[in-house]
């Protein structure tokens, strides 16, 4: 047997050196280096087209913000290093979010903040999402086209977003209000960069627009395009009179008599005593030990009791081992788990103000044990098994969330809505804010079959006063009495899913803070009786094994986008979603 020596001439030589560092190169694009470790990109959503995935990840020890809005974000730190704690840098973000992403939020909507002190130990929950009006009333909708309840002024609620930021600044915040709402005000005068997300949002919401939102959103009639600046005078107006008189005005003064004198006169429910009657609500949060943290969460209309509930039912087996020995048993578990909150959830969901949720039952161990109880590892259990009366509303994913945490472990988590894309898609006149159409979150008509043939749940009916349920979960938890994770999402229905995910990748699974909210999901939501799952989630053999559980497999992109602060060994990590437009930014 012979050989034959091959010579590499210079040319090939340098050839295959090329072709060498290309594969090389290549190989690198697919691994991001986060926590000190190598990540492999292969089962996390890809960022939006031209944004670097590094941007959406970050290290720092002062301080870290986590928006849906690199203005927002940017803002955050700027109140921060103007002396600002965690609750000025969260109020300042709010306001400035509220500017830049109008179609997902806004002072005319509302939202849940959860804030933990660390020094103190004391965690609180705000309710400041919108109420029902005092003319309300659970036949108001009856018999009426579906966009009464969705678009125009009768389907606005009492916003509660200016008390709810406003009041809880008073309580715990540092700086005066005026340096707070500085930098909104001035992106809402000087104007922000349009993005895509929000040019796609206007045209598709250009049919529905009130002529005077037009004029600010479709200036002379030309919707804006990603790049250019997008000015917002009447709102900077309204910005600059909650920086002087808190929320006094928005409630009691001028701005309450144009809102309430608008709506009114329009057909819709708002009159100035429910703008003058309005009440945050402050409890304490709600809490549970999950395999030795302590996890915090809102009270009702929150879905934060159902997101405890799957916690509980998931605490019954060891996850991690579940995963790598098969990922298509993981998922089923969790699937079904998903399955048996969101029933308890169409059916028990609403405001505990107006019908009595069994909380501290939903949220034991002995509950989750008996509901997880006839679990069948090798097959589905259809959701027919619990139907009742149920509410089945499809929620809109144009919500907002913004987590902060800062070196000593002081913690922000809030999420906010104007429920659907742009609202009411009508704004007050002269003041510049989109209203809200979260009327459209309670059960229109209980008691009466809607389009899938079932019955509205009696629970999140309307009444004058009351909070429709929501699916927003802001939850902190805590590793040894410390704040460890801050986590929460817009995304409709979607996000009481997302929020669980994230704590299990991070809880149980080990993964770095940007896998916990990049990895690709999964979503169950009891009706329609159908997984939703992501490319990157799965692959042919493990989609074929859930099919062969019975499970209608639907492949799809999840609605939720995650924003979240990690804090441990002294390190803040933050973490922005690739399915959203925010970055992490810290000091």
């Amino acid at each position: 047997m012979s050989f034959r020596t091959v010579r590499l001439t210079s040319k090939s030589f340098f050839l295959f050196s090329i072709l060498v560092l290309l594969v090389f190169a290549s190989c690198k694009k697919n691994v991001l280096f986060i926590e000190g470790r190598e990540v492999s990109t292969q089962n996390l959503v890809a960022p939006k087209f031209g944004i670097d995935p590094n941007t959406l990840f970050a290290e720092s020890k002062k301080i870290m913000i986590s928006t849906d809005s690199i203005d927002a974000s940017k803002v955050g730190l700027e109140i921060y290093k103007k002396g600002g704690n965690t609750i000025d840098v969260a109020v300042a973000s709010s306001f400035a979010v509220s500017v830049t992403r109008p179609s997902s939020t806004g002072i005319g909507g509302g939202g849940f903040l959860v804030y933990h002190h660390a020094k103190s130990g004391k965690s609180y929950a705000f309710d400041f999402r919108e109420r029902a009006p005092s003319l309300a009333n659970r036949n108001m909708y009856k018999g009426r086209p579906k966009e009464e309840s969705l678009l125009g002024y009768k389907s606005v609620g009492v916003p509660g977003m200016v008390a709810g930021l406003v009041q809880i600044h008073k309580k715990f915040g540092r700086l005066p209000l005026k340096d707070v709402l500085a930098p909104a005000i001035r992106l809402a005068e000087q104007g922000f960069i349009v993005y895509p997300d929000l040019s796609e949002a206007i045209q598709e919401s250009e049919q529905d627009m009130s002529p005077g939102m037009k004029k600010i959103f479709i200036p002379e009639g030309k919707i804006p395009e990603s790049g250019e600046v997008l000015v917002q005078k009447d709102l900077a107006k309204t910005l600059k009179i909650i920086s002087e008189t808190g929320d006094r005005d928005f409630y009691t003064g001028a701005i309450a008599k144009a809102l309430a004198e608008e709506v009114s006169t329009n057909g819709g429910a708002i009159h100035f005593a429910d703008l003058k009657n309005y009440k945050v609500r402050e409890e304490k949060p709600l809490e549970i030990t999950y395999r030795n943290y302590n996890i915090r969460t809102m009270f009702p209309p929150s879905s934060g009791v159902h997101l405890f509930t799957m916690l509980k039912m998931l605490e019954t087996k060891e996850l991690h081992s579940m995963f790598d020995f098969s990922q298509s048993d993981y998922y089923h578990f969790l699937a079904e788990v998903m399955r048996r909150g969101y029933s308890d959830r169409a059916v028990l969901g609403g405001d505990p103000g107006f019908t009595k949720i069994p909380v501290e039952t939903l949220i034991s161990s002995e509950y989750a044990k008996e509901k997880i109880s006839d679990f069948n590892p090798g097959k589905a259990t259809p959701s027919s098994t619990y139907l009742s009366r149920l509410n089945l509303k499809a929620e809109s994913p144009q919500t907002t969330h913004i987590s902060v945490v800062d070196a000593e472990g002081n913690a922000v988590s809030t999420t906010h809505s104007i429920n659907y894309r742009f609202g009411a898609a009508v704004v007050l006149e002269g003041y510049g804010f989109v209203l809200n159409d979260t009327m459209d979150d309670f059960s229109r008509s209980p008691g009466e079959p809607n389009v899938y043939g079932l019955i509205g749940a009696e629970a999140n009916s309307i009444q004058a006063g009351k909070t429709p349920l929501s699916s927003m979960s802001p939850t902190i938890v805590l590793k040894n009495g410390e704040t460890f994770l801050v986590t929460g999402a817009p995304g409709g229905s979607y996000i009481v899913n997302a929020v669980l995910q994230s704590i299990l990748f991070s809880l149980d699974l080990n993964l770095t803070l940007y896998e916990s909210v990049a990895r690709g999901r999964i979503h169950h939501q009891f009706f329609p009786d159908a997984l939703s799952i992501e490319g990157p989630a799965t692959d042919t053999a493990t989609f074929n094994q859930l099919k062969a559980k019975k499970h209608e497999v639907r492949l799809g992109n999840n609605m939720a986008k995650l924003f979240c602060v990690k804090r441990e060994n002294g390190i803040l990590y933050g973490a922005a979603d690739p399915r959203g437009d925010g970055i992490p930014l810290g000091e």
